[in-house]
Formats: C-alpha cells, structure tokens, sequence
C-alpha cells in the first residue's frame, strides 16, 4: 500500500511538472515527463 501512495505521489509531482514544461513551451520535455507518468500509471494497475 506505501508503495502505491508513493507513486500515485510521483505521479502528482510529475503532472504538476508537465503544467511548468507547457508554461515556458518546451514540448520535448513535456512529452518525456508524460511518458514516465503513463509508464508509472501502467504498473498501478
């Protein structure tokens, strides 16, 4: 169960990180962040 609150942590974090890549345009980053989250998202389930 920690396990699961930890990423569902990272996984806030790591949006929340996405949100200031969009704000300054740099799409490359954004794209990579999304990725780890759907990789995080994937091994939730």
């Amino acid at each position: 169960m920690k396990e699961r609150e930890d990423k569902l942590r990272l996984i806030a974090s790591l949006r929340n990180q996405v949100e200031r890549y969009k704000s300054v345009r740099n799409g490359f980053m954004c794209q990579r962040v999304n990725s780890q989250i759907r990789e995080l998202t994937a091994t939730l389930k």
